[in-house]
């Protein structure tokens, strides 16, 4: 098993890849004196694809019980109230897999492949990337490889292969994770695995739906979304269990068209601010 936590690592990685070095690099590129300059965008891919991979790699010995057993599997569960995480961690998956099937693509972009192309490798990218990661954790005393996990991780290699490919859909949607600081509770250091306060959810944005025509209402969103709470008090207090899981439903505002006359950024089709939308939340486990 991996958390959010885990995967952000490479998200941040990968960002810094595509915004700073190969900016840089391709500058010095521009320049016919750098390094990169006499690399094919083929043997780019291949680079970065072997980079990532090493990265995990190491990073997995070093830190996450790489080899020291297996190879085994685990069990872990779905949606069940009784599992680790109540199902948080499979979107959690899910989520992480599509976000990196759009960074890759966008660096490939970046590299001059086409649109098309761009995301099947992003696509192909990252499942490797979630797929390498749990065949290190069939490695490992301390996690073993869940076919749920992995499932998830397609699930969301083909959201993002969906969304990137047809614009009229990603017009519609967004898959999104919000982490709301003001959630009771206490705190983990690493806000990517602290579950009492993410929340994962898809929005439909009505500035997608052409028969739409009311322009004040093209600034809203629907919300599909799903929460785990007090899973990690119950794992400190066993003899005291709180957990519960909640869908809800909510209308939103669009940050993204709200900002965009000033600030035309992705980072809201991503990333659900708090207390920009109304929640209608329904208890599906749990006490009451």
């Amino acid at each position: 098993m991996i958390r959010l936590r885990d995967c952000l690592l490479f998200v941040v990685l990968m960002s810094q890849i595509s915004t700073g070095a190969l900016a840089q690099a391709d500058t010095q590129a521009d320049s016919k004196s750098g390094w990169f300059s006499d690399w094919s965008k083929e043997d780019k891919a291949l680079a970065l694809n072997l980079g990532i991979g090493a990265a995990v790699l190491g990073w997995g010995f070093a830190n996450w019980d790489y080899g020291s057993g297996g190879p085994r599997f685990q069990d872990e569960g779905w949606f069940d109230r009784e599992t680790t995480e109540g199902g948080a961690d499979k979107l959690g998956h899910l989520y992480s897999a599509y976000v990196f099937s759009h960074l890759f693509a966008g660096v490939y972009e970046h590299w001059d492949f086409d649109k098309d192309q761009a995301i099947r490798l992003g696509a192909l990218s990252s499942l490797g990337v979630m797929g390498l990661i749990e065949v290190g954790d069939a490695f490992s005393d301390q996690y073993g490889f869940s076919y749920q996990d992995m499932l998830f991780d397609t699930f969301g290699v083909a959201a993002g292969y969906l969304l990137w490919s047809f614009p009229e859909v990603s017009r519609k949607i967004d898959l999104r994770v919000e982490y709301n600081p003001f959630t009771s509770g206490d705190y983990q250091w690493d806000i990517t695995t602290d579950y009492q306060r993410l929340s994962y959810l898809m929005a439909i944005k009505a500035e997608g739906f052409d028969v739409i025509q009311n322009p004040y209402l093209k600034y809203l969103e629907l919300h599909i979304g799903f929460r785990a709470r007090n899973y990690e008090a119950y794992s400190k207090q066993r003899n005291v269990d709180l957990r519960k899981q909640y869908l809800y439903v909510g209308i939103g505002l669009n940050l993204s068209k709200l900002l965009r006359p000033y600030l035309d950024v992705p980072v809201f089709n991503y990333l659900q601010m708090p207390y920009t939308y109304v929640p209608f939340t329904y208890q599906i486990s749990g006490p009451p």
